[in-house]
């Protein structure tokens, strides 16, 4: 069995340099593979620095480039129309494997963001709102929370051993308390690791998805037995109660929540239900 060098790519990754660059591999044939900074699996572009950023740019790129077909393709601006289009062709494009590629970094949310906020400024009577507005009218969520609500499916449908644990090291163990109910184990990351490391392990699927999965009600954590529809029906019933704009500008992160992610909502409004107030202007 022959294999074709020009089928395959070598993706290197790691701080040793002179290994990275003494290393090759050569086919059967004495056909070279060549170095590539990033390498295509199952749809997903993987990168040597440990990121997924060349990913995220790509995925804008295609999304963005089947919005304005629509937009040109497409006369009528009729809000079933628009979100019907949106839903079919672009939405699949911004969630394939999301909860994997999911980015931490502010300005990759955002560039995902403005995807949505320009696509849904083109639907009918639409325009002068403003963009969390038009979500709610819409019936949308941020992409922010479409990517974290797919995050905390996958970690429920491993803890019900319906599909394989994100990672073979950190493995996803519920801990199940009288009090508290069923929760994930938060795994903690090496200590000796350095800070970029740090940072990319705490926002992976196997770190990233039982903090937010365990920031759910308990009787949403406490589901088993049901099926992923039953479960899906329950947890948007928990979203929609949730905040999905992004803390008021001018205050400060005491008052408001530091970031628009879920687990930083939810907690806000924890400490706004215990001062006695709702989730409106805070008191300085």
């Amino acid at each position: 069995m022959t294999f074709n060098g020009d089928k395959f790519q070598l993706l290197r990754s790691g701080t040793n340099h002179e290994i990275l660059n003494n290393t090759y591999l050569v086919t059967s044939d004495n056909q070279t593979i060549d170095t590539s900074p990033h390498a295509k699996c199952l749809g997903v572009y993987l990168s040597d620095d440990g990121t997924f950023k060349h990913h995220i740019e790509r995925t804008i790129k295609k999304a963005r480039r089947i919005a304005g077909w629509i937009l040109r393709t497409f006369y009528s601006r009729e809000k079933d129309c628009m979100l019907t289009l949106w839903r079919a062709l672009v939405q699949p494009v911004l969630d394939y494997c999301s909860q994997l590629w999911s980015p931490h970094m502010a300005m990759d949310i955002q560039a995902l963001e403005s995807l949505q906020r320009a696509y849904t400024r083109q639907v009918k009577a639409m325009k002068e709102l403003s963009y969390w507005e038009r979500l709610k009218r819409l019936g949308l969520y941020s992409q922010q929370r479409r990517r974290e609500r797919y995050i905390i499916t996958y970690t429920w449908k491993a803890l019900e051993k319906l599909v394989p644990s994100p990672s073979n090291i950190n493995e996803v163990e519920p801990q199940f308390n009288q009090r508290t109910g069923r929760k994930c184990v938060r795994k903690i990351p090496p200590s000796q690791a350095p800070a970029r490391i740090k940072t990319l392990l705490l926002s992976s699927l196997p770190y990233n998805g039982p903090r937010i999965f365990n920031c759910l009600p308990r009787r949403i954590r406490d589901l088993t037995g049901c099926s992923v529809d039953s479960f899906k029906t329950q947890l948007d019933s928990v979203l929609r109660t949730v905040p999905d704009e992004p803390s008021v500008p001018g205050y400060t992160s005491l008052c408001r929540a530091v970031t628009n992610s879920l687990p930083d909502q939810v907690d806000l409004q924890r400490r706004d239900t215990g001062l006695g107030r709702g989730v409106g202007t805070p008191l300085l």
